[in-house]
This record gives C-alpha cells, structure tokens and sequence, in this order.
C-alpha cells in the first residue's frame, strides 16, 4: 500500500514542479502555451545573410557591418567618396576647400556612428516597463490558479478525502500474575525471560500512513459534526535474533501452533540482531466534532476532537512468548489479537478555500487506542498511537 501511496503523490508533486517552471516562463515571455510554436524548421531558421562592403575614407575611418541595417546608411560615405576622389592636385588651390568640406563629413559619420549621442537614441526596458510583462499581467487575470475574488460558501454537508504520513509506536506493559516463573520481591520482579525494560530500550517507533474519505454536517456555523471511513496502519519496530534450530529447546518450544521464528535480541553483540515491523491494519469509522477558532478572510482554524471504532483487518507481527523465550510470527486470525477496539483522535485544522465551494486543509493529529492491541490471557498490554499531518480536500454540497 505504501508503494501505491507514492504513485499516487509523486505524479502531483511533479505536475506542481512543472507549473511553477511555466509560470517563470510567462512572466519573462508573456506567452502562454498557445503561443509556443512546435515547427522543428524555427530551429534552424536564420535571417538572411547581407553583404556589408567595408569602406574607407582614409586609413583612419572603416565602417563596422554591424552598424548597417539599410544600404541607405551608407549615403554619407557614398557622399565622402565622391568628395574624395574628386579631389584636385594637391599643388592647386583648390584642393583646400574640398579638403575641409570632406573633414567635416567624416566628422558628421563619427557623430552618428561612434560618439555617445548615437547611442543615446538606444531605449533599454526594464521587465516592469516592457511590453512582455504587461501581456503577462493581462494574461495572468485571466488565468490565475485561484481566483482572489472567491466568495467562501460553507455548505451543510460536506464530502472530501484525505491522507496522513503518520509516526507510530505504543505503551507497553505486562502483568506478571499470568506469566510462569516470574518471582516479585517489593516493587522487583524477577523472570528469566524479557523484562518490560529491554522491550521499552530496544523497541522503536517506525514511520506509517492512513487515508480515507470524510463527511460532515454543519451544526451551528461555528461546530460540524464529522464521520468517514478510514484505512489506517499501527505498528513498532522490534529487536531479535536468527533462531538457533540446534538448540535443544527449539525441538520442544510452540506457541498457538506455532514454531519459534527469532530468538530475543543480544545484548552484547549487537551484530547477531535484526529489526523486525510489527504492523497492525485496522479499518476506522471516526465520530467527533470540528469546533471553529478563528476565522480570516479565506482561512479557518478549527479544534477536532472524537473517537473511531476499529476493526482489525490486517496483522504482520512476531509475538513474544514468556514460557519458552522465543518470538513467534502472528498474523490476525489469532485469537491473541483483539478484533475490535476503540481509538481516541485529537487534532488542530487549519483550511483555506481555494474555490466558492472547495476547501483544502492541514491537520496535525494526535491518536491513541484506548483498548489493547491483545486479548487475555496473553500477559502484555499495548497501547498504539500516532502522530500525523493529515492533509485533504473537502468540498461543500447543498
């Protein structure tokens, strides 16, 4: 199940990725998909290539062919040629003037093409200024993720769905008058196998989920009623051994039917000890109310409080034995295990309408089985609860 999970939410993280990388793109373009052209040609397309001649007035002017955008540019070097090559003798006087004529159109060409007030005509935007950005913003009223107009419109009813990555582990304890061989001295008990210490020192919390769909009734505008129907997964992480089959006691050990399957967990040399996941499944009806707090403009911060009747569907687990000292894989059909329960859930909402109709909530949660997980006589006492983030959608009706 946890693998379907991750299908299920990798696709949506993906698709957020990409369209947060599409909306960068239209604030720089101001285009939007429709505008993207898909011809492969447009990759290989460039402007025609135009021969700019390079001339010269004398060996101290040349003309660069990036200044040129029309021939017509060149009209006053044409002009300077002209001059030039009808230039007379230096030995007459004439010479001077068209000399002096042909200095001031090469100064003319290096005003236009070389000083500063040339390319002070050059105008350079800014993204706020150009014309891009205000297509951007224009084409972003019109196709904003969430309108920011919405209007809230909290229904009587509400459906919606919801999933929670969760933190399990539970309480543990076991009662020493069903358990052979155990001798009490004051507040000391003595038993040569598992203490409740070294199971509370080697067990650890492992990492499960819950998921389901919800409905709620809208009592008075500040409290809903709320039910559903969920799938949800307890569980801890245990310590143990590989079972050693030359033991003489493994030949005479069984539990419910059962052979051993691990030994309890060496102390001393932590490299003979594997960590095994006990898992228990159960199926929820959850009943509580949702008390309002706080509310903002498109925002709600609610209180839940309730219990959910459990039913156990589903158990992978190693159960420990006192009489013989050997763990034993368990799974529902066992007696051992209860069948039925009842869990308590405590939590804080806090939801925001993303449409007139259709809100989206984070909801830190606290639950915890007010029964234990065994039936009598097997001597242990467990309690399992959850810490979770659950998050959802609702989406109000009538």
């Amino acid at each position: 199940m946890s693998f379907m999970a991750s299908l299920a939410i990798i696709p949506a993280v993906l698709g957020g990725l990409l369209l947060l990388g599409f909306q960068t793109y239209m604030l720089f373009t101001g285009k939007s998909f429709s505008d993207l052209n898909f011809d492969i040609g447009k990759l290989w397309q460039t402007p025609e290539k135009i021969d700019v001649p390079l001339r010269s007035v004398n060996s101290d002017v040349f003309i660069n062919p990036l200044f040129k955008e029309k021939e017509s540019n060149f009209s006053l070097f044409d002009q300077l040629r002209e001059k030039t090559v009808s230039l007379p003798s230096p030995k007459k006087q004439a010479s001077i003037p068209a000399s002096q004529e042909a200095k001031k159109v090469e100064e003319k060409v290096k005003k236009e093409f070389f000083e500063v007030e040339a390319l002070d005509q050059v105008k350079i935007y800014s993204v706020t200024r150009g014309k891009q950005f205000a297509k951007y913003v224009t084409r972003l009223d019109k196709e904003y993720l969430i309108n920011p107009n919405i209007t809230p419109k909290q229904g009587k009813w509400y459906i919606g769905a919801s999933f929670s990555p969760t933190l399990n582990y539970r309480t543990f304890s076991y009662d020493h008058t069903l358990v052979k061989g155990v001798a009490v001295d004051g507040n000391r008990r003595y038993t040569f196998g598992l203490t409740e210490n070294q199971r509370d020192v080697s067990d650890k919390s492992i990492t499960s989920y819950s998921f389901g769909f919800d409905i709620g009734r809208q009592l008075t505008p500040k409290i809903t009623f709320y039910s559903g129907l969920h799938y949800a997964r307890y569980g801890e992480q245990i310590l143990v051994k590989a079972v050693n089959h030359s033991n003489p006691n493994y030949e005479l050990s069984s539990f419910h039917g059962e052979k051993p399957k691990y030994e309890v967990f060496d102390e001393e040399n932590a490299l003979l000890n594997l960590p095994f996941r006990n898992k228990y499944s159960f199926i929820e009806l959850p009943v509580g109310v949702s008390i309002e707090i706080a509310q903002f403009n498109k925002s709600i911060i609610r209180a839940e409080l309730g219990v959910a009747f459990q039913r156990l569907t589903a158990v992978n687990a190693l159960i420990y034995d006192f009489d013989t000292d050997y763990y034993y894989w368990m799974n529902e059909e066992a007696s051992m295990f209860r069948a039925y329960g009842i869990g308590s859930q405590l939590g804080l909402s806090i939801s925001q309408f993303v449409g007139e109709r259709t809100e989206v909530f984070a909801n830190p949660q606290f639950k915890f089985n007010l029964n234990s997980t065994f039936e009598r006589p097997y001597p242990v006492s467990q309690n399992q609860y959850t810490t979770g983030l659950r998050l959802g959608v609702k989406q109000h009706i009538l």
